[in-house]
Order: C-alpha cells, then structure tokens, then sequence
C-alpha cells in the first residue's frame, strides 16, 4: 500500500458474504494491533497480514490503500468508543448534565484505553504529515465532533441545538486532547483529575453562555 492517497472506491465484493465481512473485520483489528503496540511504524502489510492470518494478497483486496485501511480502523475506533460511552453512562437530560456526564465518561474511557489514545494521536500525525492524506484528519476530528456534538442534548433537530452542540464538542475535544497528552506525559492523575475538573466547569459555563445569546437572539 502506498504512502500517497489515493481515491477510494467503494468495493461490494469483499463484504458480500459472511466471511468476508470477518476477514475485513479481521484486517482491522490487525491493524488496530500494530498501530496501539507499534505506531506508525509497526503498520506494515506483512505485520497487518500476519496478525489478521490472511494473506498479502487478500489484505489489498480488501484494501487498496494505506489510507483506506486506516480509514476503517478510525471508523472501528470510534464505534468502539461509542459503544463504551453508551454502556458507561445513562445520559441526564439538562444539556450541562450531559456535558458534565460526557467529560466524565470520555475521561474514565481514557484511563483504560491508552493504547487507543496515543494511536489517535499517531493517526492524526500520520494524515497531517503526508501529503494528499490530511482530508483522514478533517475525516477524524469531524468524527468526534459529530460524536460529542449529537450527544449534548438529548434532542438535537433543531438547526441552532445541532450548531451549539458542535461548538460544545470542538471545545470539548480541545481540552480533553491537551490532558490526554499532559496526563501521559507528566503522569500525574491527581493533577489530571483536577483538570477534568477545570473542563467540566468550563463546558458548562459556555452551554450557558451559548444558550443565553440563543435566547437573546430569538
């Protein structure tokens, strides 16, 4: 697979049968593997090939690119992390509840997860340095935005709600990827903690704020 992006063209095939939607399942859990073990650097096709038990030959089949492959793990990443927020929190329905319960429980994924942090992190990196793949960033972070965004209010069709819980979640994602860092850096979870503190308090005073100009402007 290449280094330089390429358009990527839907194929029906592979994910026609049963086994072949476990053997692309497969590929991504691969890969998966190698970028949290490895980074970047470990997300070779034989190593990808090798973990997923399949052969180079089936893997760019499934994938014919390196940023098609990681397009899917990003996808795999983030519906696993939906997954565990849903199992972890029953979300209030006051919006600055839910913020609140959101911060939380983004944190408590992190504190388990850090594998998949850093190799978020080494995604991002990954698609900002190479030339022709910074849409997969664009790609990534509109993914986390659209997450924390449709959660903040418990009802969000109406156009100024939808906007306001974008503007929530990209603020949100600013302070939850500066203590990711800061709290694997510095490994001090006490001060970590009181950041998620500083965060919650924060997001809450600017839902407020958001609401009330709203309001204002009706």
């Amino acid at each position: 697979m290449g280094e330089t992006a390429i358009t990527i063209r839907a194929k029906t095939a592979p994910g026609a049968t049963r086994k072949g939607v476990e053997t692309r399942n497969r590929i991504i859990k691969g890969a998966r593997e190698a970028l949290e073990e490895g980074g970047m650097e470990a997300l070779t096709t034989r190593r990808i090939a090798a973990s997923a038990d399949v052969k180079l030959a089936t893997l760019h089949y499934y994938f014919e690119s390196k940023e098609s492959l990681l397009l899917a793990v990003l996808e795999d990443l983030i519906a696993d992390m939906e997954e565990a927020y849903r199992q972890d929190v029953a979300l209030p329905k006051a919006p600055e509840d839910r913020v609140e319960a959101l911060i939380r429980a983004s944190w408590r994924y992190i504190q388990r997860t850090r594998g998949k942090q850093i190799a978020q992190q080494e995604l991002t990196l990954y698609a900002l340095r190479t030339k022709g793949s910074e849409w997969l960033a664009a790609r990534q972070y509109n993914a986390y935005i659209d997450f924390y965004g449709h959660l903040v209010f418990e009802d969000d069709r109406d156009e100024d709600l939808r906007r306001i819980g974008r503007a929530v979640a990209r603020q949100m994602l600013i302070g939850i990827d500066g203590i990711i860092l800061q709290s694997y850096a510095l490994q001090d979870l006490s001060t970590s903690n009181d950041d998620i503190e500083a965060l919650i308090t924060a997001m809450r005073g600017y839902l407020r704020r958001l609401m009330v100009e709203r309001d204002k402007g009706r």
